[in-house]
């Protein structure tokens, strides 16, 4: 490959040869296999991953990369979004007008695409000193903000609107914490929600980011601080919903904190929105790191005995400063483990290998069983203001903070699972929680545990607390 030379993407021609390209990824979609035995090239699974490169302020390309699945793998997880990276010697293609694949790929500034072949081309960092130049477009909006539509405006014209795309500047108002969904071929996506508003109305858009790397960089998203200007969200009719929503597809581009004045403005206009109140969606956990706000025992029972507005369900997340007093991780009941399907997410009962839910592929017998081992645990908490007791710990929550999975606590015999407990029994823990607060149905507020961290904090009642514990520990071995 000698004789590369360098160029912009401005001046970029479809069929260039030995180009050199260098820029920063500003998006990137996952990786994919695709079953290769029926094309051209024979020989297996092949993988693909796409991203999206940007050399100016005023131009981007997209770039799809193809090969072996291995190669494809090292290279989507060595280069993500704000990597800035050379790609050498792409083949050049002219972009066709009304080509289907441009509804899946952002809009960009060049009329060509590039294609990175293994063996043929390269990709690889750029570590000159051109590097921070590159580094401050990932700030700039790659749209001007002149398209820009309120959520007000936006959500007063859905209808009409519908299978359009619009550009709204917004500021995050919730981060849910991951989770993950298994696909009907038995594929394991992970995924997670987040709601954003503009100061415009009370009413909050909700998204889901499915791509790796946004799903990864939402994790440092502060509620009422990070701005996100989204381009190109569509409208469109969720069948899951039953609804019309505004929606991130495989066409938006995401910049984060912006560099515009504008951005000041929509960060402003929720400076009263209280971050720790929770999503609508009351199946999206919050994202632990994100929660700031204190309360005491007291304080929790204060807020959920307040009325509700007419419909609506008091939820919010917190930091409870607590003594863990009991993790009933010794009980003897077949609940603190139960089996689920992969899919369907239903109880697989004791005497059935799979859930009985005729709709899904493993309850109608169309795929063998997919079951998955979850634990289900109960702690009681205690402060200086009072008791929770019985707030919920389960999932993947229970396995972060055991430091087993449910499959290995299964295994266990009662004086291993006893010990686990004791990681948290003599300390004063920062707990997080996300609280339900009652229904006419659910009659209970509900406290489920998010994670459980020690407090270095130590003092006299600490102190006296874990003695009392020990006693009651070598009373309940007699």
């Amino acid at each position: 490959m000698s004789g590369v030379h360098r160029q912009a993407l401005a001046s970029l021609q479809p069929g260039a040869q030995n180009s050199l390209v260098i820029g920063i990824v500003v998006h990137s979609f996952n990786m994919k296999t695709i079953d290769a035995t029926r094309t051209r090239y024979h020989n297996g699974e092949r993988g693909v991953w796409t991203f999206t490169l940007r050399d100016s302020k005023e131009h981007s390309i997209n770039v799809t990369v193809w090969g072996s699945v291995a190669y494809v793998k090292k290279l989507s997880a060595d280069f993500r979004i704000g990597s800035v990276v050379e790609v050498i010697n792409p083949k050049v293609v002219e972009r066709r007008e009304n080509d289907r694949n441009e509804l899946f790929v952002p809009t960009v500034s060049s009329l060509c695409s590039l294609t990175v072949n293994e063996g043929n081309a390269l990709v690889q960092p750029h570590d000159a000193p051109t590097r921070a130049m590159y580094e401050s477009l990932l700030t700039l909006p790659m749209k001007n903000l002149t398209e820009l539509q309120s959520l007000k405006s936006v959500f007063e014209n859905l209808e009409a609107l519908r299978d359009q795309y619009v550009d709204v500047l917004v500021v995050v108002t919730f981060v849910s914490d991951i989770r993950n969904v298994m696909t009907r071929d038995g594929r394991s996506i992970k995924f997670r929600n987040f709601e954003v508003t503009d100061g415009s109305t009370d009413e909050m858009a909700s998204f889901v980011l499915w791509e790796k790397d946004w799903i990864e960089r939402a994790a440092y998203w502060e509620p009422k601080r990070t701005v996100l200007f989204l381009v190109d969200a569509r409208i469109a009719y969720d069948n899951f919903k039953k609804k019309t929503v505004l929606s991130i597809v495989r066409k938006t581009l995401i910049t984060e904190n912006p560099d515009v004045p504008e951005a000041k403005t929509v960060r402003n206009s929720v400076q009263f929105y209280n971050p720790d109140m929770m999503s609508g969606n009351i199946f999206a956990s919050p994202n632990p790191d994100t929660i700031t706000t204190v309360m005491t025992v007291q304080d929790i029972s204060n807020k959920l005995n307040k009325t509700p507005k007419q419909g609506d369900r008091i939820q919010f997340a917190v930091i409870l400063k607590a003594y863990v007093i009991d993790i009933n991780v010794n009980s003897l009941s077949p609940t603190i483990l139960s089996r689920k399907c992969a899919l369907c997410k239903r109880i697989v009962l004791d005497d059935q290998d799979s859930c009985m839910n005729l709709e899904c592929p493993s309850g109608n017998g169309t795929r063998p069983p997919m079951n998955v081992l979850s634990l289900n645990l109960k702690v009681n908490l205690k402060d200086d203001t009072g008791y929770l007791i019985g707030c919920k710990l389960f999932g993947d929550a229970a396995e972060r903070v055991l430091g087993c999975s449910a499959t290995e606590f299964q295994t266990m015999i009662i004086p291993q699972r006893e010990d686990l407990k004791w990681k948290y029994a003599l300390e004063k823990c920062d707990v997080r929680l996300h609280i339900l607060g009652p229904t006419s149905t659910f009659p209970s507020a509900i406290y489920n545990i998010l994670s459980i961290s020690r407090n270095e904090d130590d003092d006299d009642e600490t102190n006296a607390l874990a003695e009392c514990l020990i006693a009651n520990q070598i009373d309940e071995r007699r």
